[in-house]
């Protein structure tokens, strides 16, 4: 297959793949984040406490545990994707997170079934992060093995978007259960519908993924006898390999994690949590920044497939270190006195500093790795960076404020995490756009020479 047309003819069934990756994807993040959503609730429920302080650290604690566990899904699942197909994978990864989030659904509350309530939902959690950890790296390597030379950035940007829209279709369902059932009714049997619902939606959305063709890049190496038996130990046995992990790790993808955990996720438990704004007024600001923000994702990446991933990541980090803490001041200030659209102005201009982050990071990653271990070497990268910079953020950012009795302690931990982020990616990372940019110019040059060769994409 040539690979030199592909940047002037973008492939028919283009637009078609990025649609039905995303959709499965976004709804894979919905399962995830109906926890967010309903974090106050679930606490409540099965993690009691007479102390409001400990039973909310208790439950924003439980939310950093599925991300202790995604790695492991990596581990699993990755490996799985590069051996057997990156679309097999992903199917099996929506069903196990179909399956795990209508089992929290289903659990009886401590008060019906004491120290077994909390233990299911944490073991619950625990899947959905194995889960998310085998899913997102086989979606992002699928629509990048599908896109045309010169359009991988904007095409592969659209999944980074899911995460927040997941979130924003959970918040948009609890909120209007919220709206239609009195106080008494959602806490008895309401919380459960958002949990419940995931199944015919997985259903629909494993349907639609059953449908998807294998990419040309895993198909003609399967076809070329070309498959790594081992993954996992090519990518861990090569120093190569190490090195991008570690760039994206601290770099790229820690810069990621930050900005993501704490516009999207921290924001909603500083909005409810610190400044004590009611929830369906929070989620409606967040829901409107995640509106604004996402339309933006294919425009960064297409960005980033003109002048670069590091250098679009580098501003979008250098600008989200410059706005948030006055970010932050100001949407306390606003919230106390009323202005909520300020407040939500604000909450915006911080989810669009982070897609011009998120935006060119999957494409970035995913370029690093040759095709044998490419969805094994992104999945290490992606999930071990959610690990050490995203997954506890909420936690430790709200301690932070509970401690101090600084409400804006959380953020100031945030902009000293993407300190490191940012020096990573400037020294590292800007080598690494041209090591790679260096590579597909050697690619092309050999297809061009030798049609019947095997494209690396």
């Amino acid at each position: 297959m040539s690979t030199t047309s592909g940047a002037r003819d973008p492939q028919p069934g283009m637009l078609r793949i990025i649609a039905t990756s995303s959709i499965g994807t976004m709804l894979e993040y919905y399962d995830f984040f109906v926890y967010v959503a309903l974090t106050s609730t679930l606490t409540h429920l099965f993690l009691p406490s007479t102390d409001r302080t400990v039973a909310t650290m208790a439950g924003v604690g439980t939310f950093g545990i599925a991300y202790v566990a995604r790695p492991l899904g990596t581990i699993i699942f990755s490996p799985m994707a590069d051996r057997i197909g990156r679309k097999k994978t992903f199917v099996i990864t929506l069903a196990i997170m179909g399956i795990a989030t209508v089992g929290i659904g289903c659990l009886p509350t401590y008060a019906m079934a004491g120290l077994l309530a909390p233990i299911g939902l944490v073991t619950l959690r625990v899947v959905q992060g194995i889960a998310l950890g085998g899913e997102y790296g086989s979606a992002v390597v699928y629509v990048m093995e599908h896109a045309p030379a010169g359009r991988k950035g904007m095409a592969t940007s659209v999944l980074q978007s899911t995460a927040s829209l997941g979130l924003l279709l959970a918040l948009a369902i609890v909120s209007a259960l919220k709206f239609a059932l009195d106080a008494s009714a959602f806490e008895s049997w309401g919380w459960r519908v958002p949990f419940l619902i995931s199944a015919p939606i997985v259903a629909v959305a494993t349907w639609i993924r059953l449908g998807m063709t294998e990419t040309p890049v895993f198909a003609e190496m399967k076809q070329a006898g070309r498959l790594s038996k081992s993954p996992l130990q090519d990518t861990l046995s090569s120093a190569t390999s190490w090195k991008a992990i570690l760039v994206a790790m601290f770099g790229a993808q820690g810069g990621t994690s930050v900005s993501l955990y704490t516009s999207i996720v921290y924001m909603l438990y500083f909005l409810q949590n610190v400044l004590k704004v009611e929830p369906s007024r929070a989620n409606l600001c967040l829901g409107i920044a995640i509106v604004v923000a996402a339309p933006l994702y294919p425009v960064f990446g297409r960005l980033s497939d003109a002048i670069g991933r590091s250098r679009v990541m580098l501003i979008g980090i250098v600008l989200w270190i410059l706005a948030a803490y006055p970010a932050f001041a100001g949407i306390r200030t606003n919230a106390l006195a009323g202005g909520w659209a300020m407040v939500t102005l604000l909450v915006a201009l911080l989810a669009v500093l982070t897609a011009m982050i998120m935006a060119p990071l999957p494409a970035f990653i995913a370029e690093c790795f040759p095709p044998q271990s490419r969805t094994t070497g992104f999945g290490l990268s992606q999930q071990l960076g959610n690990v050490l910079f995203g997954g506890f953020l909420p936690l430790i950012s709200l301690s932070l404020v509970n401690l101090t009795g600084n409400p804006l302690a959380g953020v100031g931990y945030s902009i000293v995490s993407l300190l490191p982020c940012l020096a990573v990616t400037y020294f590292w990372g800007l080598r690494q756009d041209r090591l790679i940019r260096q590579r597909s110019h050697e690619v092309q040059c050999a297809s061009r020479a030798n049609a019947g060769q095997l494209p690396v994409r």
